[in-house]
């Protein structure tokens, strides 16, 4: 190709068609330019096609992972609603006249905490790689961004609550409870004798002022826990949503 306009060239000059020789000269300059910016488009459109395929990646590993982060969730926060509710009970009714199996149940289910440990493998690869810029929706990404932040506060709230346990009512459980811990533990039933003496138990126990105490303290902990875990829910499920909707607009 090269020796064919180089040999037009020749000819126009042998012929001295200088003015022509400029015009062809120009025009195969023109085709050399278009040539290398039409090469240069091809190869940005496919870097750019490559970036989009390795955000859809991405974006659908993210979204597997939360969901998964989702369900275990939803265990852990359904186990925080049951103990809230039940913590409530203790100073809200007279509990003391309830079956001793169901304060058995309240007992164990008030002093059992729950910790949410979702997986952020994926997205601190995402962060400490870089590829967090990937993601060419702006809102979305300040939506992932924001999710795991409420994470971390979630799971303070949680931490606050474990510790209070830890440090009240685990302690005032081992000081002060008397019942029988396979009988607690539901793996056997009460003698005549224990129905009598948890009775009495548990009725001067949770009458008490400072059971009392403990258990609004632990509600008002536990307030934190729900509202908090309320917004991370609702923050979760609108992020699940708009990540299928990028994923669906990125195939």
């Amino acid at each position: 190709m090269a020796s064919i306009f180089g040999k037009i060239r020749q000819n126009l000059v042998g012929e001295g068609k200088t003015g022509k020789y400029l015009k062809y000269a120009i025009g195969e300059i023109t085709l050399v330019v278009l040539g290398i910016l039409i090469a240069l488009q091809i190869n940005n459109w496919n870097q750019n096609r490559q970036l989009e395929k390795e955000e859809l990646k991405i974006l659908r590993s993210l979204q597997e992972s939360i969901k998964i982060n989702i369900d275990e969730f939803n265990q852990t926060f359904d186990a925080q609603v049951r103990r809230n509710r039940s913590s409530q009970e203790v100073f809200f009714t007279d509990v003391s006249k309830q079956p001793l199996k169901y304060l058995d149940t309240l007992l164990r289910t008030n002093i059992t905490n729950h910790t949410f440990d979702p997986s952020t493998g994926i997205y601190n690869s995402m962060i400490n790689s870089g590829k967090i810029e990937l993601i060419s929706n702006d809102s979305l990404k300040n939506k992932i961004s924001r999710l795991y932040d409420r994470v971390k506060d979630y799971q303070e709230s949680e931490d606050e609550v474990t510790e209070y346990t830890k440090e009240h009512m685990e302690k005032s459980f081992i000081n002060t409870y008397e019942i029988h811990p396979l009988v607690l533990a539901g793996h056997r039933k009460r003698t005549d004798e224990e129905e009598n003496r948890d009775r009495i138990f548990y009725d001067r126990t949770l009458k008490s002022q400072e059971a009392k105490n403990i258990f609004i303290l632990l509600s008002h902990k536990m307030s934190d826990v729900m509202t908090k875990g309320e917004s991370l829910k609702s923050e979760y499920h609108s992020l699940v949503t708009e990540l299928e909707k990028e994923i669906e607009n990125k195939k």
